[in-house]
C-alpha cells in the first residue's frame, strides 16, 4: 500500500481522474487530492472528497489570517505524486519551477517519484513550447504517460487525448514496484518486436493479421520503466511512440528479420512479440492487379524466415522469449512444443479465442511457459501487468543464461 498525492488540473478530462482515484484505491493505496482552481470548473472538489474520504487541497493558504505551510502538509507521508490530467499550462509551470498554486508548490517540494499524464488539444500538445516543457520534465526525472491519439473534446482527432485510466494506474504500479534509484533492469538492453507484418500482394493489397502491437508496447514501456535501454522493431503499429524508447520500422517479415539480426548482438533480452507472417506471396506485383482480369485470383505463397529460431541458433547468452498466439483446446500444448523446437527460454501462450483479449484488446490471458519446467497460468489482466509478470520471470536468467535444448 502506498500514499499517493493526486493532482488534478483544468480540462475536460478532469472527470477521468475520479476513475483513476477509484482504481488506485482498489490497489489499496491511500489517495489525497490537490486541485487547481481551473480544475474545479470541470469537477467539484466535493466529488474527490467523497471518494477519497479526505479533505481536498485547493488553496495555497488555508486561511487569510494564518498562511501556514499547506503545500508541505499535503506532501507529508506521500510516496508518489500523480498529475491527471496535466494541462499545457500546468506542465509549463512545473517545467519553469513556478509555485503560484498549491499544486505547483507541492510539486517543487515533493521528493518522491512524480508521474504526469498530459491531456490537451492536438495543436497545444504538438507546439514546440509544450514539447520543450515535456523534455524539461523528463530531464528532471518526471515520468510522462504519453497522451493517446483519438477523438478530442473539440471534435478533432489527433494526439492529446488522456491515456486510459487503466494505463495510468498500471504505470503507477510499475513505478511503485521498482526499487528506489536504479531499476532492476538498469544496464540491460531489451529488444522487443511488436505489431503485425504485412506481406504485399501488389502495390495496394497485402496479407496481414490483426496484431495491434499493444502487448509489445506494454513490454517496451515496462522494461524502460525498470531501467533498461529498449529498442522496438515494429511492424505497422498505430500507437503513440513513447519517450525513452528507440523504434525501428520493419513493415514486412523480411525487414523485421534484418532489423532483429542487426540489433540482436547488443541485446540481453529478446522478446519476439510481433505477429510475423508465416507466408508471403512469391511474386508481389509492382502495380495493382486488375480485378476484372479474372474471377479467381491465385496467389502462390512461400514460407518466411523463422526469426526467433534463427537468432536462437546464434545466440551467446541472451535471454530469449517467444510468443504463441494459439486458438483452440490444443493451443497450450502447441505453445509448449514451440518452446522446445525453437530452443528458447520462455514462451508466452496467449489464447486468441478469448473475446476482448490478445489481438487488439487492452487485456490478455497468458500462460508463461518456462524457464525449465515452470509454468504459470495468469488470470485476465491488463497487458501492462502481463508485461511486468513476463519481465519478472526473465529477470533471474540475465547474466547466467545457457541455450535451451529441445
Amino acid at each position: 500500500m502506498a500514499e499517493i498525492l493526486l493532482g488534478v488540473t483544468g480540462g475536460i478530462a478532469a472527470y477521468k481522474s475520479l476513475d483513476v482515484l477509484r482504481m488506485l484505491q482498489r490497489h489499496d493505496h491511500g489517495v489525497s487530492v490537490v486541485m487547481t482552481h481551473t480544475a474545479e470548473r470541470f469537477v467539484g472538489a466535493a466529488s474527490f472528497a467523497a471518494l477519497s474520504g479526505r479533505e481536498v487541497g485547493t488553496a495555497l493558504f488555508t486561511s487569510a489570517e494564518q498562511p501556514g505551510y499547506h503545500h508541505l502538509e499535503m506532501n507529508d507521508g506521500m510516496d508518489l505524486m500523480l498529475v491527471v490530467p496535466a494541462s499545457a499550462n500546468s506542465i509549463a509551470q512545473m517545467a519553469a519551477g513556478m509555485a503560484t498554486s498549491l499544486l505547483g508548490s507541492c510539486y517543487l517540494a515533493f521528493r518522491g517519484p512524480v508521474v504526469v499524464a498530459p491531456a490537451m488539444n492536438t495543436s497545444m500538445w504538438l507546439h514546440p513550447s509544450t514539447q520543450r516543457n515535456i523534455a524539461r520534465l523528463l530531464a528532471d526525472g518526471v515520468h510522462i504517460i504519453e497522451p493517446e491519439t483519438g477523438l478530442l473534446a473539440d471534435g478533432a482527432t489527433g494526439p492529446g487525448r488522456l491515456a486510459e485510466p487503466t494505463v495510468i494506474v498500471d504505470a503507477v504500479q510499475a513505478i511503485l514496484a521498482a526499487p528506489r534509484g536504479r531499476g532492476d533492469l538498469a544496464g540491460t538492453h531489451v529488444l522487443v518486436s511488436a505489431g503485425g507484418t504485412r506481406e504485399p500482394i501488389d502495390a495496394v493489397r497485402y496479407v496481414g493479421n490483426r496484431s495491434s502491437g499493444r502487448m509489445g508496447w506494454a513490454l517496451a514501456a515496462a522494461a524502460r520503466d525498470r531501467g533498461a535501454e529498449v529498442v522496438v522493431v515494429q511492424a505497422n503499429v498505430d500507437l503513440p511512440r513513447e519517450q525513452g524508447i528507440r523504434y525501428v520500422d520493419a513493415p514486412t517479415a523480411a525487414a523485421m528479420r534484418d532489423a532483429c539480426v542487426a540489433e540482436f548482438p547488443r541485446a540481453d533480452i529478446l522478446i519476439m512479440c510481433a505477429a510475423v507472417a508465416d507466408y508471403r506471396p512469391v511474386d508481389a506485383r509492382d502495380g495493382k492487379i486488375d480485378k476484372s482480369a479474372a474471377d479467381v485470383l491465385t496467389v502462390q505463397m512461400e514460407r518466411t524466415t523463422d526469426i526467433l529460431a534463427e537468432l536462437s541458433a546464434v545466440r551467446d547468452a541472451q535471454v530469449l522469449i517467444g510468443f504463441a498466439a494459439e486458438h483452440g483446446p490444443d493451443g497450450l500444448e502447441r505453445a509448449r512444443g514451440k518452446r522446445g523446437r525453437k530452443a528458447v527460454d520462455i514462451v508466452v501462450h496467449n489464447d486468441a479465442a478469448i473475446e476482448g483479449a490478445a489481438f487488439e484488446g487492452d487485456d490478455n490471458v497468458i500462460t508463461i511457459i518456462g524457464p525449465g519446467d515452470a509454468e504459470h497460468a495468469l488470470p485476465r489482466m491488463t497487458k501492462r501487468r502481463c508485461a511486468e509478470a513476463i519481465l519478472d520471470t526473465a529477470l533471474p536468467l540475465i547474466g547466467d543464461n545457457r541455450p535451451v535444448t529441445a
